[in-house]
């Protein structure tokens, strides 16, 4: 029988994460990324703490996500309510969480198929 891994169009294969570097899709990331529907780019944020619901949504519309992890670094951070709940009147779920816990936590939920976007501090 041959077994072979699916996975949804346009998600990504966190394959490493250590204090201070992201492998993903067999890339080294030493900055912050945004795993988005544009693909993997560059966080213009240098810490987790400035984001402002604005950075989540683009700009010219398209498909939005169920849910958003934010990937703090080492320590988990606390973002602003105000965000969450702007997300939230769209529909999308926002959590925040370690580094670490983040990555886990994007690979479960775009195996179950689930439309996902990171923003992730090494």
């Amino acid at each position: 029988m041959l077994i072979e891994e699916t996975r949804p169009e346009g998600s990504f294969n966190i394959t490493a994460y250590q204090p201070g570097c992201i492998e993903i899709d067999g890339q080294s990331y030493a900055h912050a990324v945004v795993l988005g529907a544009h693909g993997i780019t560059a966080c213009a944020q240098a810490a987790a703490a400035d984001l402002c619901a604005e950075d989540f949504l683009p700009a010219e519309g398209g498909i939005l996500p169920e849910v958003i992890i934010v990937g703090t670094g080492e320590k988990h951070v606390f973002l602003h309510p105000k965000i969450t709940a702007a997300l939230a009147a769209k529909g999308i779920g926002l959590e925040s969480m370690s580094t670490a816990a983040a990555c886990r936590t994007v690979m479960v939920l775009q195996g179950e198929g689930r439309r996902v976007w990171a923003w992730l501090w090494p």
